[in-house]
């Protein structure tokens, strides 16, 4: 019985902290902004890579794209060896940007 409850709240503790990693209340959008103008759109541009704007993807596909400190954001950047300059700070602003400007906002942003 003791295990399962060590057990039970491990599995809280661990899913409570991967939902507050991402928090768009605590991040910086005019910076998330400005990263996604000289991180992304420098190489998502339609030439170098696919065009990418936060309207291109949903607020919950950015949060799956973003979390776990942008696990899968690094992953496909590192198969494609593009080499990101990234701290959490950064990954959390980001995401917020991108969140007010997600397809599903109230007003979807090109970045433009």
């Amino acid at each position: 019985m003791k295990k399962l409850v060590i057990l039970a709240c491990a599995i809280f503790l661990v899913s409570s902290l991967s939902v507050l990693a991402l928090d768009r209340k605590k991040g910086d959008i005019k910076h998330g902004k400005q990263i996604f103008k000289e991180q992304c759109k420098a190489c998502h541009n339609g030439k170098k890579a696919k065009k990418l704007t936060p309207a291109h993807k949903t607020r919950a596909q950015w949060k799956r794209y973003l979390k776990d400190n942008g696990k899968k954001l690094f992953r496909k950047h590192n198969k494609a060896n593009v080499k990101l300059n990234l701290n959490e700070k950064d990954i959390n602003d980001l995401w917020s940007f991108c969140y007010v400007g997600a397809l599903d906002s109230e007003k979807p942003q090109t970045c433009d």
